[in-house]
């Protein structure tokens, strides 16, 4: 037989594999009379199959008679690319397997300061379930700010942020946890307890001096504008506890946090009845697809505080 055809390109499409599939199982039978059961198709169809790929290849593949089936010199030489063909395939399909149920990558998180101590956070619990599912999978945790979270969020410098929600931003996806109660400390040697043990009836509360987040919007929302004198600022809870540990200042700390200072009994509530307020500690992503890796952790985490919450 004449092989008229120009020279292979060597782009292989799915017809030639299926082609070359049919030939191997021919060579591996010895052949096509052996195939044929395991193909499933009919000796006609398995000849115009191998007549196909010796077109398509512009080579003679086999001689086939009353002799039995021979592979020709150029038939061995393809069957054994085709071996490394198949095998190579094989290893693709391994590894894209392998990488759908390892993946590797790296979350990017930001959160509040000071939340790790909170029991209803529970993100050591997350990182540990979600570790044993992802095992490749590296973090990167750094504690900032709640506005610059969410900026860094949105510009996509981190995948996920634990915030305080003070409000709602199109740009990102808001998962509540839990609430946070904060109430309004002093220490036990400070002149407040001291003279009155917290009770603010009879007490001139402008005497004292209060420290506390920057932002003044927040006096309002802790209900103490007006009430106390805020001379002294800072910008994380281990800072606003060693101001209130001086015995100079009062301000809000959250309660679950001051249980675990190492201070901690130091420090009284100052009528928390009438001083406290919540924080929504929430989740949060860019709005739109989330990356699978960072939404399989939020759906981890956010189920895992809320039931402690």
């Amino acid at each position: 037989m004449e092989l008229a055809v120009k020279g292979f390109t060597g782009r292989i499409s799915d017809n030639d594999l299926r082609l070359l599939r049919t030939f191997c199982t021919v060579v591996r039978k010895g052949g096509f009379v052996a195939a044929e059961s395991e193909l499933q198709i009919g000796l006609p169809s398995i000849s115009r199959y191998i007549k196909d790929l010796e077109v398509r290849l512009g080579l003679r593949l086999c001689d086939r008679g009353r002799r039995g089936f021979t592979l020709t010199a150029e038939g061995k030489q393809v069957y054994e690319a085709c071996m490394i063909l198949f095998n190579n395939l094989n290893d693709f399909e391994n590894k894209v397997r392998d990488i759908h149920a390892n993946p590797v990558g790296a979350l990017r998180i930001g959160m509040v300061d000071s939340l790790v101590s909170d029991p209803h956070c529970r993100i050591s619990e997350a990182i540990r379930d979600y570790k044993r599912e992802y095992p490749n999978v590296s973090f990167k945790i750094v504690t900032e700010t709640s506005n610059l979270i969410e900026q860094k969020v949105m510009e996509g410098e981190l995948d996920i942020g634990v915030v305080f929600e003070r409000r709602h931003m199109d740009q990102l996806s808001y998962s509540m946890m839990y609430d946070e109660v904060s109430l309004l400390y002093c220490s036990r040697e400070h002149p407040l307890w001291l003279e009155h043990k917290g009770d603010i009836r009879n007490a001139d509360l402008s005497r004292y001096e209060m420290v506390g987040y920057p932002m003044a919007n927040l006096m309002e929302k802790m209900g103490v504008k007006g009430i106390f004198t805020r001379t002294a600022t800072a910008n994380n809870l281990e800072l606003i506890a060693m101001m209130i540990h001086s015995d100079s200042y009062v301000g809000f700390l959250p309660e679950a946090y001051v249980e675990t200072l190492w201070c901690g009994d130091r420090f009284r509530a100052i009528a928390p009845e009438t001083f406290s307020f919540s924080s929504r500690i929430s989740a949060i992503t860019r709005s739109g697809a989330v990356p699978p890796l960072a939404r399989a952790f939020v759906d981890r985490l956010v189920p895992m505080a809320a039931a402690a919450g």
